[in-house]
């Protein structure tokens, strides 16, 4: 192994999920690397359904200002795939991530054998990969994102968390975090451990009650709008404040003037993004994501434009349940585009929900792109459908 792209080809090898739900693979991982995640600075651990990578984001910028040398772990990536690993904005090397990558693979071949047929996956080599760096870094603080849910994530493994965010609960991935919203807030939950502060955005009363049960200790919401938001999009109101309440948990003297700061030097691409004047990427990759963005671009700034919302979504996102209330807004049009995810993961059946919702489908996005000629075109849906399309784009 001696290129990035062999190393990126290898943690995509690995299997995209384990034969049972169950924490044994990483904790055998990780003990065959000397237990990295022992060796970590405090931490600020983040889950959500959604907003975890913007409160993320700022929540690591504002430490980096404050003067803490910030590892942050967010997912997925939209243009680099070392966007995922990062100290105070830098991102992680090709170098180390080759060769630290080329050190888990050999560790893997006695891992594999040890636990076949159930081995160590493809997000949990990724976590290995992130541990084993940060450890090696010297770093004063991390703020870590979950990969799904979080009583099971690989993540939930870290000795020296010190604050938990739950950033919001809603109905994503049912398939492994539970059919309603207080099975979802109690995996959530997960990563709430002894002594923790724990965060919360604008939740559910159902959630919240889950959540305040298994912590035990009273839940800290951000106050809206004290800082101007760090990230564009009404919805990152909600978000900003969290990632105040998270880094004020974290560390209760930071400054004013370095959360203002940190705020205002906080960037996440594919989030209420303009690529050109009439052209916005946004990752509303589910119906509470698709409902936040709508509410966004139905505020005074953007009333007299005509919309075009591009969708290029998995099947098991539930995006269409935020259809009915976009389609009475005449200004809006909806255009469902193709798309298949990684993984072997199916696209959202376009035809048959655009035969029950009236709206218009494309063979592909480039062509809605060129026949729509609203004021605005907003391409949303999953993030790798949005990722693709930003890289397009922006290189034309």
């Amino acid at each position: 192994m001696k290129t990035i792209a062999e190393a990126i080809n290898f943690i995509h090898s690995r299997p995209k999920g384990g034969r049972k739900e169950s924490m044994d693979r990483m904790y055998a991982l990780l003990k065959s690397l000397g237990n990295p995640q022992d060796k970590l600075p405090p931490a600020i651990h983040v889950t959500g359904t959604n907003g975890k990578g913007s409160v993320a984001t700022m929540t690591s910028n504002i430490l980096r200002v404050a003067g803490y040398k910030t590892g942050l772990f967010v997912s997925p990536y939209i243009i680099d795939f070392r966007e995922r690993i990062q100290i105070n904005n830098e991102l992680i090397s090709e170098a180390h991530l080759v060769s630290i990558t080329k050190q888990i693979a050999e560790i893997l071949k006695k891992v594999d054998t040890q636990l076949a047929p159930d081995i160590p996956t493809e997000f949990e080599v990724l976590t290995a990969v992130m541990f084993t760096y940060f450890a090696q870094q010297k770093l004063d603080a991390l703020v870590i994102e979950v990969g799904i849910g979080g009583q099971l994530d690989s993540t939930n493994v870290m000795p020296n968390a010190r604050v938990a965010v739950i950033t919001s609960i809603g109905l994503d991935h049912q398939a492994l975090l539970g059919k309603t919203i207080e099975e979802i807030a109690w995996q959530k939950a997960g990563i709430i451990h002894n002594n923790m502060s724990v965060v919360i955005g604008n939740l559910p009363e159902n959630a919240c009650r889950v959540i305040a049960d298994r912590a035990k200790v009273s839940l800290i919401q951000g106050s809206l709008n004290v800082f101007d938001q760090g990230l564009p999009g009404k919805y990152q109101i909600q978000n900003t404040a969290t990632a105040v309440a998270a880094v004020e948990a974290f560390d209760r003297n930071i400054k004013i003037i370095d959360i203002q700061q940190g705020l205002r030097e906080s960037h996440f691409a594919a989030r209420f993004e303009l690529i050109k004047p009439d052209v916005m990427i946004d990752g509303a990759h589910n119906a509470q994501g698709l409902k936040e963005l709508y509410q966004a671009l139905n505020t005074p700034l953007y009333q007299t434009m005509t919309m075009a919302l591009i969708i290029g979504s998995l099947i098991d996102k539930n995006v269409v349940s935020a259809f009915d209330d976009i389609l009475k807004n005449k200004r809006f049009q909806i255009v469902l585009v193709p798309f298949a995810g990684p993984n072997g993961r199916h696209s959202l059946d376009i035809e048959t929900v655009a035969q029950k919702y009236g709206v218009e489908v494309a063979d592909n996005w480039h062509e809605a792109y060129h026949q729509h000629h609203t004021d605005m075109i907003i391409f949303t849906g999953s993030l790798y459908f949005v990722s693709e399309v930003r890289g397009e784009i922006c290189q034309n």
